[in-house]
């Protein structure tokens, strides 16, 4: 056996302290062709009296299919690892963050759900996760043939389903404290554009449809575009999306759409969106943006409640009881704006103080 040339070991331990992570697990099975990561952003401080760490110790994040680039897939799981921590800050749990990518570079298939079940299941609870990006509900399910500690399965399955409409119910009640806090209107007089339309999208345009507000939005789905343009949303052409004079811009596709390219081309008051880590560079980024007077809302505050419904779910809890404590999300977005105001800080800044230096890793 060949040694491993360079110094991968170094360089890794060299991205955990600067990103502050505690493990980056490289998975690989001969059998499937799996190629996984998994990042653990933080693990939480629950000890019994002898000070061993206790047996239900766990982190939570997402599981994927992106990305054909293992260097891309990295990137992708520490930001959104980080974001899964700062969520259970702002939701109060003990609960670390994660998250697994699975390289795009093979065919999903049932074998290779079956790796990914096992994969989970071999961290006996360490590693609760939910499917994401790229995986349909049917693929949780098989994953959770082969696993115990999978999330948001269907109804059928026991579960609670999709976390995208209480994704969305908790955005509406950040939106209400933003044209209340920042626009000074109601929300029914305010205009919406939604990048990307699929389960959190349609969602939100859905609801504020309801509230009385005008709404556009945009998919690279065809169906989901039919689908909300016959609830009265606008429909645009995904080039020209980002790019509409609205009070809101809300990005609930992929992340990274906000960058320095796009920034002096913006037309929007505030950005509040579902999407994990819109801001390529989030600090550099709301910076540009508060030089033209445009607000962002911290997306891991604002989009928080779909993993709220996710601890309902492992409490045997209700979609209804999920829907009446997103109102979490406006209280918490409060809380921010208030520290902001109090402190003389961004509403990134603020946030960040509030529930990022609380990280149940580095406390």
């Amino acid at each position: 056996m060949k040694n491993v040339k360079g110094k991968v070991a170094k360089d890794i331990f060299k991205i955990m302290e600067r990103k502050g992570c505690r493990q980056i697990t490289f998975h690989y099975d001969p059998k499937t062709n799996l190629k996984l990561v998994w990042v653990i952003d933080s693990i939480p401080e629950k000890r019994d009296k002898s000070g061993k760490l206790k047996k239900d110790v766990s982190t939570s994040g997402g599981t994927r299919f992106a990305h054909k680039d293992a260097d891309t897939a990295l990137q992708d799981a520490l930001k959104l690892a980080r974001a899964m921590t700062r969520k259970a800050n702002v939701l109060g749990v003990k609960e670390g963050g994660c998250k697994a990518v699975v390289l795009a570079n093979q065919k999903k298939n049932k074998k290779l759900l079956h790796s990914i079940g096992d994969f989970i299941q071999i961290h006996k609870g360490l590693f609760k996760t939910a499917i994401d990006l790229g995986f349909v509900m049917k693929d949780g399910s098989t994953i959770a043939s082969r696993a115990d500690f999978v999330d948001s399965l269907s109804h059928l399955k026991g579960g609670l389903g999709s976390t995208g409409a209480n994704t969305a119910e908790g955005m509406i009640h950040g939106f209400e404290v933003i044209c209340k806090e920042i626009l000074k209107k109601p929300l029914k007089d305010c205009s919406i554009a939604i990048q990307g339309l699929g389960a959190v999208g349609l969602s939100l345009a859905r609801k504020l449809i309801k509230k009385g507000c005008h709404v556009v939005g945009t998919d690279i789905v065809r169906l989901n575009c039919e689908k909300a343009k016959k609830i009265g949303v606008k429909i645009v052409s995904p080039d020209k999306i980002l790019f509409q004079k609205v009070d809101i811009l809300s990005p609930c596709a992929l992340g990274a759409v906000i960058n320095r390219k796009i920034i002096p081309k913006l037309r929007c008051k505030i950005i509040a969106g579902g999407a994990n880590n819109p801001l390529e560079n989030e600090f550099e980024d709301e910076k540009a943006l508060l030089k033209r007077n445009i607000i962002y809302i911290p997306d891991f505050v604002l989009n928080c409640a779909g993993f709220l419904q996710a601890l309902i779910e492992r409490k045997g809890g209700t979609t209804e009881e999920a829907r009446k404590e997103s109102v979490v999300v406006g209280k918490k977005l409060k809380e921010v704006i208030s520290y902001a105001r109090e402190h003389k800080l961004t509403l990134l800044e603020s946030a960040v103080k509030l529930f990022d230096r609380k990280r149940p890793a580095n406390s």
